[in-house]
């Protein structure tokens, strides 16, 4: 066919552009506008050619060049795959990093494949050996372990006329054939044409997990495909009435979400019903907590999303959160390890770490009036005059002109320019501004008529201590007098002195009715105070902590806290008791002690229908702030560390507690499972050297460890927000300070799956989610091998903010990686996440291309392109080869909302085979993983049942009906308990219940982080089911021979069961179980 190489840009409408004078095949890659951008021609309609365009297209223009390179998309095929990390189109990401930065530039070509490395090529063929297509002609270790097979492309066949062993990049020649062709490490193939076989197999044998829900109840086949719907919205949020600290100030992530809005600067980069993401043109400053220490971070965007449920977590130091189930926080685990760990997986009486203290380098700050009023300050006033003149000079204007660039009529400005009347901010803010001017205002008044006072020009530790006294015990009337009111004679003299020090005003004291008191008449300060928040109008409820306070160093809170405290506070024998009536001031007090690293607790009373809210501070933390107690030591309940009786003995590693003791190191714990006081634990692994302990020491001078004391679980439609912080992905916020985190069933899947190859497209995901994928997949280990994981991975990363057109390029590019490893032999494993964010694409693309829309308004041809995907899915014996490959295809979708009923998820489950169902209700309670056991399943069942009675055991397949059926019996009584109760039911079907929770607490539900329940393989499964069913039997004769179904359900062998999931040696648990249980149940 004719290829017409040049054409013109004719239309240009998002992603699609139509381009004229080019002559291209269906699916040929073009190179698009003056900077070459990448797209693909889906549609010819005569002598236009419709482009989807894989990069940004904006700013390109009717009439720019376009070129057909006369070729489809393809990617390079070779060794240096495994560990790549690419975008949709095979860029490589760390390579596009080092030549650009974090940001592609557009119209950036990278190689797949690094061309400047040699790799060891061991031919396997010799010189006059017949090859075809497929046929592997040598070898090359791509990584320890993994053989990379080179193969000669599938359309090749011949004699080998050439071929020679040593180092090679994959563009070196390695050989010919005796057609001429030369063989090269690498070759190419393009993406939409699946790769030829000799032959599809039925799949036969199961991909196993390690995962006993999905090997034993739900298998997938080696070569099978299988559907994870998740819905969207299910992110890590919070409420939006979460305070968090930004830009060194508190603001609700509301109200900061509406603000990044407002601002057109900022970039939407995905947008559907149910959520947006924000990208911020200029990052916010936030705090985040960073291994062992809380540091400075920068938030990049801001979510706003829909959830239908909350947690509402409750700790004992009083802080509380309301977070999306799945919303991480920092949990200490029993080895004092800190983990990220999802809400719904926490429990009452677990210790999560919230922080301590924020080191904050900064000075005093300055401090300026912005309200109008009028400048009084000499020298500014005989500068006016010099500066209009001076500027009128240069510029050559008459002082007519000049009133006009600043404002004023020229009378007024004659008026200035002759100090008749005291000039305007606004007016000496804009005469100093055009002269490149700083003007320091030390002198202002509000009205012609009014007292003069000073202005401060920093907030420094006396004006601090100032506000502190006024936002106690002070109080402004009519908006222009201010007063205070207390019975110390020694607190109103401090009072007055600030306020004729700071500001040049004499207070004048009286008696108010029951309380001494002293005033100062001057709207001048009435406006000062309003500019730092103080509120005119009922203060006690609507008083707030002033933002400039947090930016301020520490000495200047402190001063601010201690004058607040004599006034507002109780020093008790105990503690010291702020009480106010605003719940923003409650925060704010919390923020600022945070800052000061005074640990601290809050709560709330209700008195006469009103609500207080309260901060206490131990003495031992309150005597960082001032000399309130004077004993040397004090112990504070709230600073300890959660350590076990066993974990101290384990790690004192044989030595005897009076060795503690000797060096005054309190040895309780050892004993019984107190917990210890910081200091204590400190002297613990200072005396021990225990260096794997010194992180979590070193992390405590900047977090402690607080208990959750309840767990409630909210069912309410609301909106969540969230922000995304590269790397930590967490950051300080709540109305009392926390830290809130910005999967693991996918990273199970790829770790203990025994699939040889990995490949993860993220297609159209978040960027904070694929941010977390591409930082934790790297971290995983291989438990085969010991070795990274990313060894046998390969990961195409494909964000919501790339390109739509760019998705589908993501999913053909896995699809085809996947079968090239497959044609070596080897069983892939193919994990897309998600396709619904590609039918979403090809939804926007179809109505560019103004076709008639389907269902919700995606393309008729939905059901079709996802059919094509996932049939590339299969076992093969590849060409030029009897070994069998597969690539077993997982992947995710997301209905909005959770409707199973959308056309996506209704197009998927039409050709996958194998439903894995998770369910938010099952986390919700705990169970993990959350795979709903009644609307999962697996058509894989009984073709897989041969091989299961081959290896592991000929009755496997009853076992696993006499499992599903008892759940399913389950089900149904459980309808009836909720109506009448279980004591209601007769005997057996209690017993069935009992039988039922077994199944669910013994073989479904699994510990993912546990290093020996967290991979459970197939005998052990076995014995698991074999074990519940002997129960089951044993149980049932017993009860057919008189035994009360009570004392059945009070044996413990049945109890014992659950300890097998966490032993190495299993068989020897089980069998001291069953002979328990058999003289229990014997009648």
């Amino acid at each position: 066919m004719e290829i017409n190489e040049k054409g013109v840009l004719y239309r240009i409408a998002g992603p699609v552009v139509v381009a004229k004078g080019i002559k291209p095949r269906m699916y040929d890659v073009c190179r698009v506008g003056k900077e070459n951008l990448m797209g693909e021609v889906i549609q010819i309609e005569g002598e236009k050619a419709i482009i989807q365009v894989y990069e940004d297209t904006s700013g390109i223009k009717p009439g720019e060049p376009v070129v057909n390179t006369g070729e489809p998309l393809k990617v390079e095929l070779g060794p240096g795959l495994l560990g790549s990390i690419y975008d949709g189109i095979q860029r490589p990401l760390p390579v596009l990093i080092k030549q650009m930065g974090d940001f592609i530039k557009r119209g950036v070509d990278a190689p797949g494949l690094d061309y400047s490395k040699k790799w060891d090529f061991k031919a396997v063929v010799k010189n006059g050996e017949q090859v075809s297509g497929g046929s592997v002609i040598g070898e090359v270790e791509e990584n320890p372990g993994i053989i990379h097979k080179i193969m000669a492309p599938p359309s090749q066949n011949g004699k080998i006329s050439e071929i020679k062993s040593g180092k090679f990049t994959v563009n070196d020649v390695i050989g010919k054939l005796d057609n001429g062709f030369e063989l090269k490490l690498k070759h190419n193939w393009p993406v939409r044409v699946a790769r030829p076989v000799s032959a599809k197999l039925k799949p036969e044998a199961p991909l196993i997990t390690g995962q006993r829900i999905f090997d034993a109840l739900f298998p997938l086949a080696k070569g099978g495909v299988a559907a994870i719907p998740g819905p969207f919205g299910a992110g890590k949020c919070v409420t939006g009435d979460t305070v968090i600290f930004v830009n060194d100030e508190l603001m609700e992530i509301k109200k900061l979400y509406n603000l990044c809005t407002f601002n057109k600067s900022n970039k939407i980069v995905d947008s559907n019903e149910y959520e947006t993401l924000l990208e911020l043109k200029r990052p916010l400053k936030i705090y985040t907590f960073n291994k062992n220490k809380i540091e400075e971070g920068n938030a990049t965007h801001v979510y706003k999303g829909k959830t239908s449920r909350l947690v509402e977590i409750k700790t004992r130091s009083g802080r509380k959160a309301r977070i999306t189930p799945i919303h991480k926080l920092f949990k200490v685990d029993d080895n004092l390890n800190i983990v990220e760990t999802e809400a719904q997986n926490l429990s009452e009486g677990d210790f999560i770490i919230s922080p301590r203290k924020i080191d904050l380098e900064t000075k005093c700050q300055d401090f300026s009036v912005d309200f109008e009023c009028r400048v009084c300050y000499e020298e500014i006033l005989r500068n006016i005059p010099i500066l209009i003149d001076d500027y009128c000079g240069k510029n050559s204007i008459t002082k007519k002109k000049f009133a006009e660039l600043v404002g004023v009529p020229e009378h007024t400005l004659q008026n200035f320019y002759l100090n008749r009347n005291h000039p305007t901010l606004s007016f000496v803010n804009s005469l100093y501004k055009l002269s490149n001017k700083d003007a320091k205002i030390t002198k202002i008044k509000v009205e012609r008529d009014s007292k003069q006072i000073n202005v401060p020009q920093l907030f420094s530790e006396e004006f601090s201590e100032l506000i502190g006294y006024l936002m106690s015990d002070g109080m402004i009337k009519g908006s222009s007098s201010v007063h205070f009111f207390n019975q110390k004679k020694q607190l109103l003299d401090r009072v007055s002195y600030l306020i004729e020090k700071l500001f040049g005003l004499k207070t004048k004291a009286y008696y108010a009715r029951t309380v001494e008191a002293v005033a100062v008449n001057s709207k001048a300060l009435v406006r000062i105070l309003e500019k730092l928040g103080y509120p005119l109008n009922k203060k006690s409820r609507n008083i707030k902590v002033p933002s400039i306070l947090l930016k301020s160093p520490d000495f200047v809170i402190n001063s601010f806290l201690a004058a607040y405290i004599r006034c507002d506070g109780h020093i008790g024998k105990k503690e010291v008791e702020i009480t106010t009536a605003s719940k923003e001031m409650q925060s704010g007090m919390s923020y600022l002690l945070l800052r000061l690293g005074i640990l601290h607790r809050l709560s709330q009373r209700i008195i006469k229908n009103s609500t207080y809210y309260r901060v206490f501070i131990s003495p031992r933390e309150a005597i960082k702030l001032a000399p309130y107690y004077n004993k040397d030591f004090y112990y504070n309940s709230n600073d300890i560390v959660p350590i076990t009786s066993g974990f101290l003995r384990k790690i004192l590693d044989g030595r005897r507690p009076y060795e503690l003791e000797k060096e005054g190191i309190s040895t309780t714990t050892y004993y019984s499972n107190s917990k210890q006081t910081v200091q204590t634990f400190s002297k613990v692994v200072e005396l021990l050297n225990a260096d794997y302990l010194q992180d979590f020491k070193n992390a405590l001078e900047y977090v402690f460890c607080d208990e959750i004391v309840s767990i409630s679980i909210l069912e309410e439609e609301t909106d969540v927000y969230d922000i995304t912080v590269p790397v930590t992905h967490n950051f300080i916020g709540g109305n009392f300070p926390m830290i809130l985190h910005n999967t693991v069933s996918q990273q199970q899947l790829a770790k203990w799956s025994d699939a040889d190859i990995i490949v993860y497209v993220g297609c159209g995901e978040r960027g904070n989610e694929m941010t977390e994928v591409l930082t934790e997949f790297p971290e995983l280990m291989d438990p085969r091998s010991g070795k990274p994981l990313m060894n046998r991975t390969v990961l195409i990363a494909n964000t919501s903010n790339m390109p739509v057109a760019a998705r589908e390029a993501s999913i053909y590019t896995g699809i085809t990686i996947a079968e090239y490893f497959r044609d070596m032999g080897y069983s892939v494993a193919l994990m897309a996440d998600s396709t619904s964010r590609w039918a979403e694409a090809m939804r926007e693309i179809s109505s560019r291309l103004e076709e008639m829309p389907g269902e919700e308004g995606y393309p008729a041809y939905l059901s079709t392109r996802l059919a094509q995907f996932y049939e590339r899915a299969g076992k093969v014996i590849p060409l030029g080869t009897k070994k069998e490959g597969s690539v077993s295809v997982i992947g995710a979708v997301s209905p909005p909302g959770g409707d199973f009923s959308e056309p996506v998820t209704q197009s998927t489950l039409r050709v996958t085979k194998c439903f894995w169902a998770l369910d938010a209700k099952l986390a919700q309670r705990r169970h993990f993983p959350s795979i709903n056991w009644l609307t999962s399943y697996s058509l894989y069942l009984k073709t897989l049942e041969p091989w299961y009675e081959k290896h592991v055991a000929p009755d496997w397949h009853n076992l696993v009906g006499e499992m599903m059926g008892i759940l399913q019996e389950e089900e149904k009584l459980l309808e009836i308990v909720q109506l009448v109760g279980s004591d209601a039911l007769p005997e057996r079907q209690q017993l069935s219940l009992q039988v039922a929770r077994l199944i669910r607490e013994v073989l479904l539900q699994q510990n993912a982080f546990h290093e020996i329940d967290t991979f459970c393989e197939l005998k052990k499964t076995y014995h698991i089911m074999k074990s519940i069913t002997n129960f089951s039997k044993l149980a049932n004769n017993a009860l057919d021979n008189g035994m009360r179904v009570q004392q059945i359900l009070s044996t413990k062998a049945k109890d014992r069961l659950g300890e097998v999931k966490f032993v190495k040696d299993y068989e020897k648990v089980l069998d001291e179980v069953t002979k328990q249980m058999e003289k229990e149940l014997k009648v």
